[in-house]
């Protein structure tokens, strides 16, 4: 007689990378917070109300894509700083690395 033995494997994954938000500093004029995003990831949407500062640490491509599909890329260089003003009323976006490597920011928002 025939045995027919069945053998499962499980595949244990690593639990996927998040973005972070890891916080600097907070004053009654800021605000601040270092943003670690993993390749491969994306925020939820959200909007940015207030004039912010974001500085390179370690650089990459960032796309932001607004809930109609647009999307804009924002190349962040190491060591460099980058202004910003208030989003206009009502727009949204998420941030997306689709790069293969860890961008890192410190933000500076202004309260």
């Amino acid at each position: 007689m025939w045995r027919l033995v069945v053998v499962l494997a499980l595949v244990v994954q690593a639990p996927r990378a998040e973005m972070q938000r890891v916080p600097q500093f907070e004053n009654d004029r800021v605000v601040s917070w270092k943003s670690i995003i993993p390749p491969r990831t994306e925020s939820t949407m959200h909007r940015h109300d207030r004039f912010r500062t974001v500085i390179g640490i370690v650089g990459g491509d960032l796309k932001t894509v607004a809930p109609d599909g647009r999307v804009t890329v924002t190349h962040y260089e190491s060591g460099k700083a980058y202004f910003f003003e208030p989003m206009p009323a009502g727009e949204m976006h998420k941030d997306v690395n689709d790069t293969g490597k860890t961008i890192e920011l410190i933000v500076v928002e202004n309260k």
